[in-house]
């Protein structure tokens, strides 16, 4: 039972069901977000040392593909969408604010359980995300010049979920408190984005109820964007003869955005109404990875 409890796809879930059920009254845990994502952060940053990145040559290699796939490539079929199928102004923001987000965290454990290149995983989504303090504040002035958002506050928001989380799980590297934290580190991430995704949802819940066109829209567009290019990328990546695990842990690279950060930046700085795409592709990441994982074991059978 407390596998069942702990196991992340029943956490994922939960988190969406939950937040469906309580609505607004999630509202004090999106004001906390920040800081919640923070220390999920810290707990999921332990588990990266620098020395992995040698040889450098390999690793920015690897960086650039994963670049090229999370922003440019899945970014660019992203905003595209958004501008074709969206009129409104707050859904447009919220789609331009995921595509600038970086990759989600949980890459790299589903690129463990699936037996996909992890190195390549681990080495992408912390590149990007340090990246990302560059990227998305420039990415978002740019695209979203005469918006409320204000780069600085997008840098203040970065500093607080990776660069700080970054520094702080240094110290908790130490070979004294490493072990424990070990233990610990997969229930805090499980459940850390368990109360960041509970809010996502419930705070878009009225929303959704008063205008399900957009929920149908915004479930189209991420159906379509994450199953249907997975499907293609697949495909290609098989042409072009990689190997299966870098085509696993390339394959999430692609089509998995932070809903965490996307929803806590929009929580920060916009109506709350832009976090409704986040809300959508945190519920299509959680139903990705189930699929993907069932046809990934199929096969291997």
């Amino acid at each position: 039972m407390l596998r069942i409890l702990n196991h992340r796809n029943f956490i994922l879930s939960l988190s969406l069901i939950s937040g469906f059920i309580l609505g607004d009254c999630t509202e004090w845990l999106a004001s906390a977000s920040v800081w919640i994502l923070a220390i999920v952060m810290v707990f999921a940053t332990t588990g990266f040392a620098f020395s992995e990145w040698k040889p450098w040559k390999q690793t920015a290699g690897i960086i650039f593909q994963s670049f090229l796939l999370n922003y440019v490539l899945f970014g660019i079929l992203l905003i595209g969408a958004g501008f074709l199928l969206f009129s409104n102004e707050l859904m447009i923001t919220g789609i331009i604010l995921l595509a600038v987000s970086p990759p989600g965290p949980s890459v790299v454990p589903f690129s463990a359980v699936m037996k996909g290149d992890v190195r390549y995983a681990v080495t992408g989504v912390f590149g990007l995300h340090l990246l990302a303090i560059a990227i998305t504040p420039i990415a978002l002035y740019l695209l979203l010049e005469k918006s409320a958002i204000s780069p600085i506050l997008v840098v203040v928001i970065m500093i607080k979920v990776i660069v700080a989380p970054l520094l702080i799980s240094r110290f908790l590297r130490h070979p004294k408190i490493l072990p424990t934290i070990e233990k610990m580190r997969g229930y805090a991430i499980n459940w850390g984005f368990f109360l960041v995704v509970m809010p996502i949802v419930g705070l878009s819940k009225n929303l959704i109820l008063s205008n399900p066109k957009l929920l149908l829209i915004n479930s189209l567009l991420f159906a379509t964007l994450m199953f249907g290019g997975g499907l293609v990328f697949n495909f290609v990546m098989k042409k072009l003869k990689s190997n299966k695990p870098r085509i696993i842990a390339s394959n999430l690279m692609f089509t998995t955005k932070s809903s965490a950060f996307a929803a806590v930046a929009s929580f920060s700085l916009l109506p709350r109404e832009t976090a409704l795409p986040s809300a959508i592709h945190a519920v299509f990441v959680t139903l990705y990875f189930i699929i993907f994982e069932m046809v990934m074991r199929r096969k291997v059978g």
